[in-house]
């Protein structure tokens, strides 16, 4: 595996690439990793070999470019796979030594990327979007196969210009980290009586757009106004929101958790009512799975990721991206007690599709195929 980010770091891609290697061992093969140092990855650790960062957006996603070459580790290694997980910085070093090796090569292209250039830098990297297109394109065709986690991503990649092998691949969460407890035992767990709860856990990130969920919670609560959302999580933008809190007075609607274990995650997870997000620009959002596994539905907008996990009206509900979409649908949740309890027993049953286990399955059996050609 070739990876800029990974475990202990917290985003998508990381999560899916350390569940991958972790099912891979699993079932007797032999995984390496190549990606960055991460401050709290103990030195060391077996199979994962690193290469110094210089700095990042946050904390987890800490990057450099490969100027000094690659570790002394890989001069005598081979392997049959090689699979990068970025088009850029290490997926390219990583395709260059599958070739090297004679290896088949696997790309997986996490995202729409071009999708992040609204969000960040004031939409002024909008300009840059034929250009990432084309490079993105042109990665893919270098390698054997490309995995798209959804039907956009899909589009996206072929419109790029892709004219290798694309196989849809959605990625997993883990639900071996999460468990369901009675609703009743993690609000007392908590300590929290019976007001509704929303629930949104992920970075605080401009891609993640908190403050528009902020926005729409405002909505939610002319309807509901005992509500009370929750933002599990941290990242850049945390002063920000905080501010746009206290600016729209909801500090005694809105609670700040800041990062969570596991342990507490799942208390929250099965105590809300149910969970969301805002963003655009998801590429299988781990936190609606881990949601489904507890037993809560999710309400987010109709847009990658989200669109090919939450079945609508089954087990969770999804809304066009208008102002005030959001906030009117979670406010149906809340009120509504049996589409909530539809909407929890659905979740529960669609969380099985997406467990490691399962993507495994379909992984390998790529792998093979690629092998065997």
């Amino acid at each position: 595996m070739v990876t800029n980010t990974y475990a202990p770091a917290r985003n998508g891609v990381a999560v899916w690439a350390a569940l991958s290697v972790r099912e891979l061992r699993r079932r007797g093969h032999d995984v390496d990793v190549l990606t960055y140092a991460h401050e709290r990855r103990p030195s060391n650790e077996p199979g994962v070999i690193e290469l110094p960062t210089w700095a990042g957006l946050d904390r987890d996603f800490k990057v450099a470019p490969v100027v000094t070459g690659l570790p002394e580790a890989l001069r005598d290694r081979s392997y049959e796979i090689v699979h990068v997980h970025h088009p850029i910085l290490l997926g390219p070093a990583g395709v260059a030594l599958g070739r090297a090796w004679g290896a088949k090569v696997a790309f997986t292209c996490h995202s729409v990327y071009s999708d992040y250039l609204d969000e960040y830098y004031w939409g002024m990297g909008r300009v840059l979007k034929p250009g990432l297109a084309r490079r993105t394109g042109a990665f893919a065709n270098r390698c054997d196969v490309a995995f798209a986690p959804s039907k956009r991503v899909e589009g996206w990649v072929r419109g790029c210009g892709a004219r290798c092998r694309i196989e849809r691949l959605e990625p997993p969460a883990d639900t071996e980290r999460v468990r369901c407890t009675p609703r009743a035992d993690a609000r007392a767990a908590l300590g929290l009586d019976e007001r509704p709860v929303v629930f949104y856990v992920g970075r605080i990130a401009d891609e993640k757009r908190v403050g528009a969920l902020v926005a729409e919670f405002a909505v939610t609560l002319e309807k509901v106004p005992d509500a009370l959302l929750v933002l599990g999580g941290s990242g850049r933008r945390e002063h920000t929101v905080a501010r746009d809190v206290r600016r729209r007075g909801l500090e005694s609607s809105v609670r700040r958790l800041g990062a969570v274990d596991a342990e507490t995650l799942s208390l929250w997870y099965a105590a809300a009512d149910v969970c969301t997000s805002a963003s655009r620009s998801e590429t299988g959002p781990l936190t609606v799975v881990e949601a489904m596994a507890c037993g809560c539905p999710s309400v987010a907008l109709r847009a990658p990721g989200f669109e090919d996990r939450i079945v609508d009206g089954e087990c969770g509900l999804l809304v066009e991206d208008r102002p005030g979409a959001i906030g009117e649908a979670l406010a149906r949740v809340l009120l509504d007690a049996s589409l909530r309890a539809r909407l929890s027993a659905g979740a529960l049953r669609r969380s099985v599709l997406y467990t490691p286990e399962a993507g495994t399955d379909r992984l390998v059996a790529v792998y093979r195929d690629l092998l065997d050609c």
